[in-house]
């Protein structure tokens, strides 16, 4: 090799560490840091109106899993978004009577950091696949029965690719959870509120944005955009006592082709008693 190649290939060689250094930099800076209780303690105790009721805002927190996006696709029984699910054989793609079922994503368990941050509310394993209704003339309405689909499967010793029986598949992306908790965000989730909610709002908005609240998550409480009412199934009528919870926020994603009502959030609930018996078969939505 010629002195002139060696230099290239050094030069070469250090862009590239380089390079590498600044995009782990670039990750740490830019990932979400999704809030545990010593992080809402430093934010309580940043504020004088909050921190005369700092127990009051540590009661609320509830547990709750960040699903972040990876940067890869990933692989057929990771956890993603988009692309062609996994399932046991004999599964047959659900068919909608209005239009057509598209493949939300999957949720691999096991996947679900450990550590004392785990929540044992959800599965230790097993694989969580869903659906959501679609046509295109917006015809399905997301409060309807059975909008969004689930399938849990305990054992995916045995899955295969299943390909969708439509056009509207999207490439996949490979997901990453963080483990954390979540507070309510909303006015309407709350009859108690110490302080005026107004000067709540910046605070818990500024939250969001700094990535301490996500907008994607596990379990928590739901968050929306747009609604002006606890859409908690049943909430009205068993104030702070209904027996449903909240399974699982999602923000609009134009690379999944997502939009729920009008650029807003899905928020899927579950049972107490489904979710205890790993039942995800009967699922109530709301967007907004």
């Amino acid at each position: 090799m010629q002195r002139t190649d060696v230099l290239l290939h050094l030069a070469g060689s250090l862009w590239q560490g380089t390079a590498a250094v600044w995009a782990r930099m670039a990750c740490k800076l830019t990932a979400p840091s999704f809030m545990d209780f010593t992080t809402l303690e430093k934010h309580l105790d940043a504020s004088p109106l909050l921190n005369a009721h700092k127990q009051y805002f540590l009661n609320l927190a509830q547990p709750a899993v960040a699903i972040l996006l990876g940067p890869t696709k990933g692989t057929p029984l990771q956890s993603r978004f988009g692309g062609q699910p996994m399932a046991p054989a004999g599964f047959v793609w659900p068919e909608h009577p209005d239009g057509h079922y598209l493949f939300v994503g999957q949720i691999n368990f096991a996947e679900l950091p450990g550590g004392p941050g785990r929540t044992a509310e959800l599965p230790a394993s097993g694989l969580l696949s869903l659906f959501y209704g679609f046509d295109e003339e917006d015809a399905i309405f997301w409060r309807d029965q059975d909008y969004l689909k689930a399938f849990y499967w305990p054992d995916i010793s045995d899955m295969h690719e299943i390909q969708a029986p439509h056009q509207w598949v999207t490439d996949s992306r490979a997901l990453q959870f963080k483990n954390g908790i979540d507070l309510p965000r909303h006015e309407e989730l709350r009859k108690d509120w110490p302080v005026e909610f107004d000067e709540l709002q910046d605070w818990l908005h500024g939250l969001e944005e700094s990535g301490d609240l996500p907008r994607d998550y596990l379990l928590g409480r739901p968050s929306w955009d747009s609604l002006g009412y606890d859409p908690t199934p049943e909430a009205e009528e068993h104030p702070g006592s209904s027996h449903w919870r909240s399974l699982l926020t999602l923000q609009s994603h134009e690379e999944f082709h997502w939009c729920w009502q009008d650029g807003a959030r899905l928020m899927a609930f579950i049972e107490d008693a489904r979710l205890r018996a790993r039942d995800f078969s009967h699922l109530q939505v709301d967007c907004g």
